[in-house]
């Protein structure tokens, strides 16, 4: 009954989180936690609802648990990275574990076109621009046409390398 039970609310609170009940969502995810503590979608499910409600460190340490339970959820680890970089003002640690995150999400798919991305934007503020590049051109070559990631490339070629973009 108890495997039953924590599905049921576990299902309950995604659908709260999708009416944008998000409080709500984490009453029924937390009833679904007292049941099953092993399930990482219920902690990815929650970290969702506390992003949503703005307390990024909430969600970063249920996004931590989800992982935790999950080694392969690349969700996950993105949104981690995401929350991290809302943070008002992350330290150079912080911003070091977004981008550990950013590329475990890009070495479970590496096609996951906005892990590249942000890895870029991580990169270019711990001012690994070299780096930054090599992940803007990741971007580039799937998705040639970003206008992002071009505009963010000939910045960091220009102003931090002094170097014309070709």
């Amino acid at each position: 009954m108890a495997e039953q039970d924590y599905k049921f609310y576990l299902n309950e609170g995604i659908e709260l989180t999708n009416q944008g009940k998000f409080e709500d969502a984490i009453d029924s995810l937390n009833k679904s936690l007292e049941l099953n503590k092993g399930n990482a979608l219920t902690y990815f499910s929650k970290a969702i609802a506390y992003h949503n409600l703005g307390q990024l460190r909430a969600a970063y340490e249920n996004y931590g648990k989800a992982i935790l339970l999950d080694k392969k959820m690349i969700d996950a680890y993105y949104n981690k990275a995401q929350a991290i970089l809302a943070f008002e003002d992350a330290t150079e640690d912080e911003l070091k574990e977004a981008l550990a995150n950013l590329e475990k999400a890009t070495e479970l798919d590496e096609k996951f076109i906005d892990a590249h991305y942000y890895s870029a934007v991580v990169k270019k503020k711990l001012g690994l621009y070299e780096s930054a590049i090599v992940s803007l051109n990741k971007v580039l070559d799937l998705q040639p046409e970003s206008p992002y990631s071009k505009a963010l490339k000939k910045l960091i070629l220009t102003k931090y390398l002094h170097i014309e973009d070709k």
